[in-house]
């Protein structure tokens, strides 16, 4: 990584953390690299056996990519919640999101841009786009393992039910301790994501409908699901997505055998999953 993380603050006052692989003064295509929930930027550069060399950020640079990882808030180097229950999921959306994004473009000079996000880290995006639309600033978006807002079936209601009466009675939810990941989540921000997808709609605090909204974005769209995603976004959920955005560039690619996490941490994704989000972004950017 390159000098350590960038320091740049939201409109609302939070400071998030910036990485860069490393420095490009060519104007090749960049990608930002945004984790979903239970973890930060370091879920990026890491393979299976927990070595830096074979993560997914090193393959896409070493693809000749100018890669940049975030952090969202409450995750990895940038700020925590001061308080409980301050931040919802629609913070990273309205606030995190766009923040991240008008930096890399003024360190590259505004090089062509993607955003590249996993699970909850692509609904970021994806929702945030559906509100600027056709003034959206990147020429694409990736995103692995994110679902539709589907209707879930008694046993998934169960499970997000549970996630987030834990979260409110503790004021996080304590991924480490079940081993979902390294990052216990702020209460607010996974109780907002799993409301949205129990009630079959992402739909904001002003009533804004994220998921409807969709229709209208005409940027390109590559959405990847594991084929052996069976719990947290199953193809078929995936494909809800890629159905709903408008651009006529769209396409789901499922990767066999590629678990939610195995999307970017399984070793069989090196072959199964990389090659060919790489030739899309390359195509594309």
């Amino acid at each position: 990584m390159t000098g350590g993380a960038r320091r740049v603050t939201t409109p609302d006052g939070v400071e998030l953390a910036l990485h860069r692989l490393r420095a490009f003064r060519d104007g090749r295509p960049a990608v930002l690299l945004v984790h979903g929930a239970f973890t930060n930027h370091r879920f990026w550069l890491h393979s299976s056996d927990g070595t830096q060399a074979g993560g997914m950020a090193h393959f896409l640079g070493a693809a000749g990519l100018d890669v940049w990882l975030a952090d969202l808030r409450h995750h990895g180097e940038s700020a925590r919640e001061p308080r409980r229950g301050a931040w919802t999921f629609e913070d990273w959306v309205l606030h995190d999101t766009p923040t991240l994004v008008a930096r890399v473009r003024e360190e590259t000079d505004g090089a062509p841009l993607a955003w590249l996000g996993h699970s909850a880290g692509g609904a970021a995006g994806l929702c945030w786009l559906a509100r600027v639309a056709a003034a959206a600033p990147i020429r694409g978006i990736v995103t692995l393992g994110t679902p539709g807002p589907r209707r879930l079936g008694p046993v998934r209601r169960t499970l997000a039910a549970a996630t987030m009466a834990v979260s409110r009675a503790l004021g996080r939810f304590p991924a480490r301790a079940l081993r979902f990941g390294n990052e216990d989540e702020a209460a607010e921000i996974i109780a907002e994501w799993m409301e949205w997808n129990v009630r079959g709609r992402w739909l904001g605090m002003d009533g804004f409908d994220y998921f409807a909204g969709l229709a209208a974005l005409n940027t390109p769209y590559l959405g990847v699901a594991g084929g052996a995603d069976r719990i947290y976004a199953p193809p078929k959920a995936c494909r809800q997505v890629v159905d709903r955005v408008g651009a006529a560039r769209k396409m789901l690619a499922i990767a066999p055998g590629l678990s939610h996490r195995g999307l970017v941490l399984s070793d069989r994704a090196r072959v199964a999953c990389w090659p060919n989000v790489v030739a899309w972004l390359k195509e594309t950017l």
